[in-house]
């Protein structure tokens, strides 16, 4: 199975073409510019591997958390392509991408995403298996959380958040790799995904763990007298 991965869901935007001969990857790190972008690393990715968009089998986007406005890209962009190409399509979350490929480290992994206003989307894997469910959290509060764990390997985009915390406290040390993108994980963790449910359905999104800025200043914004009648 030809899989196609494409990951936007942070400022390092990613894709993967895994294929049971190998893998053909692309990824570019310079801010949130996915839309003008991701076709063209899509592209080079089916270059690099000798085949066309009819070779496609299966198409993997992030899920969430992550970025709005790239997710929103990301999955837009793979559902298109997956429509085009008439192939299903799965959502993999962001989190479980960024954690995968370090199940054997001893101690808690953690993933980190800046998810601004001064907080962090994160999550525990222990063992490659996630303790919980994704997290919206300020880092004061992740520190806290770590403080049960001997030793904690921090990885994903954002992992040098923690250089502070890492510096101060022994057995917390980031993850070398931590600045790659996610989209190799994702194309692995896609097979299995789709192996398990399928294909998703057209009107899946992605998972928000807040409201957007545009949905907070609508909540803001005061009622006029005729509204919620």
């Amino acid at each position: 199975m030809n899989v196609l991965a494409i990951d936007g869901s942070t400022g390092i935007l990613s894709v993967c073409l895994s294929m049971p001969k190998g893998r053909a990857e692309a990824s570019i790190d310079i801010g949130l510019s996915h839309a003008e972008r991701i076709m063209g690393l899509v592209d080079f990715c089916l270059k690099q591997a000798g085949i066309g968009p009819q070779s496609i089998d299966l198409v993997a986007c992030a899920e969430g958390p992550g970025s709005f406005t790239g997710l929103r890209i990301g999955m837009a962009t793979a559902k298109g392509i997956a429509v085009g190409r008439g192939a299903p399509w799965v959502a993999v979350p962001t989190l479980d991408c960024l954690a995968w490929g370090l199940e054997h480290h001893p101690g808690a992994v953690v993933p980190v995403i800046d998810g601004k206003k001064g907080r962090l989307f994160t999550a525990i894997y222990l063992k490659g298996m996630r303790q919980g469910g994704s997290l919206d959290i300020p880092l004061a509060t992740l520190a806290g959380l770590l403080d049960t764990y001997a030793e904690v390997l921090v990885t994903g985009p954002d992992a040098e958040l923690l250089e502070g915390l890492a510096a101060e406290r022994s057995g917390i040390r980031l993850d070398r790799r931590a600045g790659l993108g996610a989209a190799r994980g994702m194309a692995e963790l896609a097979r299995e995904l789709f192996a398990e449910r399928g294909g998703f359905p057209d009107n899946a999104g992605p998972l928000y763990l807040r409201p957007s800025e545009a949905e907070e200043a609508a909540a803001r914004r005061p009622r006029g007298p005729m509204e919620g009648t």
